[in-house]
Protein backbone atom coordinates (compact mmCIF):
# COMPACT_ATOMS: atom_id res chain seq x y z
CA UNK A 1 0.00 0.00 0.00
CA UNK A 2 2.82 2.39 0.86
CA UNK A 3 4.38 1.66 -2.51
CA UNK A 4 1.15 2.50 -4.33
CA UNK A 5 0.82 5.70 -2.27
CA UNK A 6 4.37 6.72 -3.21
CA UNK A 7 3.80 5.99 -6.89
CA UNK A 8 0.58 8.02 -6.89
CA UNK A 9 2.34 10.96 -5.21
CA UNK A 10 5.10 10.95 -7.82
CA UNK A 11 2.53 10.78 -10.63
CA UNK A 12 0.53 13.71 -9.24
CA UNK A 13 3.66 15.79 -8.68
CA UNK A 14 4.89 15.00 -12.18
CA UNK A 15 1.52 16.07 -13.59
CA UNK A 16 1.30 19.40 -11.73
CA UNK A 17 4.91 20.58 -11.80
CA UNK A 18 5.06 21.24 -15.57
CA UNK A 19 1.85 23.28 -15.26
CA UNK A 20 3.33 25.42 -12.48
CA UNK A 21 6.53 25.92 -14.43
CA UNK A 22 4.63 26.80 -17.61
CA UNK A 23 2.30 29.42 -16.12
CA UNK A 24 4.89 32.20 -15.67
CA UNK A 25 6.13 31.70 -19.24
CA UNK A 26 2.58 31.87 -20.58
CA UNK A 27 1.92 35.05 -18.62
CA UNK A 28 5.03 36.64 -20.05
CA UNK A 29 4.09 35.59 -23.57
CA UNK A 30 0.69 37.25 -23.16
CA UNK A 31 2.17 40.73 -22.65
CA UNK A 32 1.17 43.37 -25.22
CA UNK A 33 3.46 43.74 -28.22
CA UNK A 34 6.13 46.38 -27.84
CA UNK A 35 6.46 45.98 -24.07
CA UNK A 36 9.63 44.24 -23.01
CA UNK A 37 9.21 41.65 -20.30
CA UNK A 38 10.72 42.79 -17.01
CA UNK A 39 13.60 40.71 -15.75
CA UNK A 40 12.49 38.59 -12.81
CA UNK A 41 13.77 35.61 -10.82
CA UNK A 42 12.63 32.16 -11.87
CA UNK A 43 8.94 31.98 -10.99
CA UNK A 44 8.93 28.45 -9.56
CA UNK A 45 12.17 26.87 -8.45
CA UNK A 46 10.53 23.82 -6.89
CA UNK A 47 7.03 22.55 -6.10
CA UNK A 48 6.22 19.58 -3.91
CA UNK A 49 2.88 17.93 -3.16
CA UNK A 50 2.25 17.40 0.56
CA UNK A 51 -0.29 14.69 1.30
CA UNK A 52 -1.77 14.06 4.72
CA UNK A 53 0.96 14.17 7.43
CA UNK A 54 3.64 15.33 4.98
CA UNK A 55 2.37 18.87 5.47
CA UNK A 56 3.09 18.81 9.20
CA UNK A 57 6.67 17.69 8.63
CA UNK A 58 7.27 20.27 5.88
CA UNK A 59 5.72 23.06 7.95
CA UNK A 60 7.90 22.36 10.98
CA UNK A 61 10.99 22.18 8.78
CA UNK A 62 10.12 25.50 7.13
CA UNK A 63 9.48 27.22 10.45
CA UNK A 64 12.73 25.87 11.91
CA UNK A 65 14.71 27.10 8.90
CA UNK A 66 13.13 30.57 8.77
CA UNK A 67 15.68 33.36 9.06
CA UNK A 68 13.67 36.59 8.98
CA UNK A 69 9.89 36.27 8.88
CA UNK A 70 6.90 33.96 8.81
CA UNK A 71 3.41 35.06 7.76
CA UNK A 72 0.59 32.68 8.56
CA UNK A 73 -3.11 32.66 7.67
CA UNK A 74 -5.38 29.93 9.03
CA UNK A 75 -9.10 29.34 9.20
CA UNK A 76 -8.76 27.27 12.38
CA UNK A 77 -5.77 26.96 14.71
CA UNK A 78 -6.89 24.86 17.66
CA UNK A 79 -4.41 24.44 20.49
CA UNK A 80 -5.09 23.07 23.95
CA UNK A 81 -3.24 24.17 27.08
CA UNK A 82 -0.65 21.62 28.23
CA UNK A 83 -1.47 19.27 25.33
CA UNK A 84 1.20 17.62 23.19
CA UNK A 85 -0.57 17.29 19.87
CA UNK A 86 0.45 18.39 16.39
CA UNK A 87 -1.04 21.92 16.60
CA UNK A 88 0.73 22.50 19.91
CA UNK A 89 4.00 21.49 18.26
CA UNK A 90 3.42 24.02 15.48
CA UNK A 91 2.76 26.70 18.10
CA UNK A 92 5.89 25.69 20.01
CA UNK A 93 8.06 25.99 16.89
CA UNK A 94 6.57 29.39 15.97
CA UNK A 95 7.32 30.69 19.47
CA UNK A 96 10.85 29.31 19.23
CA UNK A 97 11.29 31.16 15.92
CA UNK A 98 10.34 34.43 17.64
CA UNK A 99 12.90 33.81 20.36
CA UNK A 100 15.66 33.51 17.77
CA UNK A 101 14.65 36.81 16.16
CA UNK A 102 12.19 35.78 13.44
CA UNK A 103 9.14 37.99 12.95
CA UNK A 104 5.95 35.91 13.06
CA UNK A 105 2.58 37.36 12.03
CA UNK A 106 -0.61 35.28 12.12
CA UNK A 107 -4.09 35.91 10.69
CA UNK A 108 -6.98 33.89 12.14
CA UNK A 109 -10.65 33.68 11.24
CA UNK A 110 -13.24 35.32 13.44
CA UNK A 111 -16.93 35.04 12.57
CA UNK A 112 -20.01 36.76 13.88
CA UNK A 113 -21.20 34.01 16.19
CA UNK A 114 -20.08 32.88 19.62
CA UNK A 115 -19.03 29.40 18.53
CA UNK A 116 -16.22 26.88 18.91
CA UNK A 117 -14.23 28.33 16.02
CA UNK A 118 -14.06 31.76 17.64
CA UNK A 119 -13.26 30.27 21.03
CA UNK A 120 -10.49 28.05 19.67
CA UNK A 121 -8.89 30.80 17.58
CA UNK A 122 -9.15 33.31 20.43
CA UNK A 123 -7.47 30.92 22.87
CA UNK A 124 -4.67 30.17 20.43
CA UNK A 125 -4.25 33.87 19.61
CA UNK A 126 -3.72 34.69 23.29
CA UNK A 127 -1.09 31.96 23.63
CA UNK A 128 0.73 33.20 20.54
CA UNK A 129 0.64 36.85 21.60
CA UNK A 130 2.08 36.04 25.01
CA UNK A 131 5.09 34.60 23.20
CA UNK A 132 5.67 37.67 21.02
CA UNK A 133 3.72 36.64 17.91
CA UNK A 134 1.60 39.36 16.31
CA UNK A 135 -1.97 38.21 15.65
CA UNK A 136 -4.71 39.70 13.50
CA UNK A 137 -8.28 38.48 13.77
CA UNK A 138 -10.04 39.08 10.46
CA UNK A 139 -13.22 41.12 10.03
CA UNK A 140 -16.18 39.06 11.31
CA UNK A 141 -18.40 39.94 8.35
CA UNK A 142 -16.28 37.95 5.89
CA UNK A 143 -14.86 34.44 6.18
CA UNK A 144 -11.10 34.00 5.84
CA UNK A 145 -10.80 30.38 4.78
CA UNK A 146 -7.22 30.60 3.50
CA UNK A 147 -4.50 28.26 4.72
CA UNK A 148 -1.34 30.08 3.67
CA UNK A 149 2.19 30.25 5.01
CA UNK A 150 4.92 32.49 3.57
CA UNK A 151 8.45 32.04 4.87
CA UNK A 152 11.25 34.52 4.21
CA UNK A 153 9.38 35.91 1.17
CA UNK A 154 10.43 32.84 -0.79
CA UNK A 155 8.66 29.70 0.40
CA UNK A 156 4.91 29.24 0.19
CA UNK A 157 2.68 26.54 1.66
CA UNK A 158 -0.89 26.49 0.41
CA UNK A 159 -3.63 23.89 0.56
CA UNK A 160 -6.38 22.33 2.63
CA UNK A 161 -4.72 21.75 6.02
CA UNK A 162 -6.16 23.53 9.04
CA UNK A 163 -4.06 23.59 12.19
CA UNK A 164 -5.98 20.97 14.12
CA UNK A 165 -5.06 17.52 15.35
CA UNK A 166 -7.50 15.98 12.89
CA UNK A 167 -6.20 17.83 9.84
CA UNK A 168 -2.50 17.45 10.65
CA UNK A 169 -2.55 13.82 11.79
CA UNK A 170 -5.64 11.91 10.67
CA UNK A 171 -7.49 13.50 7.74
CA UNK A 172 -6.85 13.06 4.05
CA UNK A 173 -5.54 16.52 3.13
CA UNK A 174 -3.52 17.95 0.25
CA UNK A 175 -1.27 21.01 0.17
CA UNK A 176 1.70 22.22 -1.85
CA UNK A 177 5.15 23.52 -0.88
CA UNK A 178 6.42 26.02 -3.46
CA UNK A 179 9.85 27.63 -3.69
CA UNK A 180 9.01 30.83 -5.57
CA UNK A 181 9.89 34.38 -4.54
CA UNK A 182 7.35 35.98 -6.96
CA UNK A 183 4.47 33.77 -5.79
CA UNK A 184 5.46 34.22 -2.15
CA UNK A 185 5.38 38.01 -2.57
CA UNK A 186 1.99 37.83 -4.26
CA UNK A 187 0.60 35.65 -1.47
CA UNK A 188 2.09 37.96 1.16
CA UNK A 189 0.48 41.00 -0.43
CA UNK A 190 -2.86 39.21 -0.40
CA UNK A 191 -2.47 38.19 3.25
CA UNK A 192 -1.69 41.78 4.27
CA UNK A 193 -4.86 42.93 2.50
CA UNK A 194 -6.87 40.66 4.82
CA UNK A 195 -5.67 42.63 7.83
CA UNK A 196 -5.80 46.33 6.93
CA UNK A 197 -5.83 47.31 10.61
CA UNK A 198 -2.49 45.62 11.16
CA UNK A 199 -1.32 43.02 13.62
CA UNK A 200 -1.44 43.38 17.42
Amino acid sequence: MKRVHGVMRRMITAAFLPILLFLPQAAGAAQPAGKAAAASPQAVVEAKLLLDRDYFTALLDGVDRARAEIFFSAYLFRTIADARGYPEEVSKRLLAAVRRGVRVDVILERNQGADDLNRNNDETAERLKKGGIRVCMDAPDRVTHTKLVVIDRRYLLIGSHNLTQSALKFNHEASVWIDSAPLAEEALSYMKSLCPGGWK
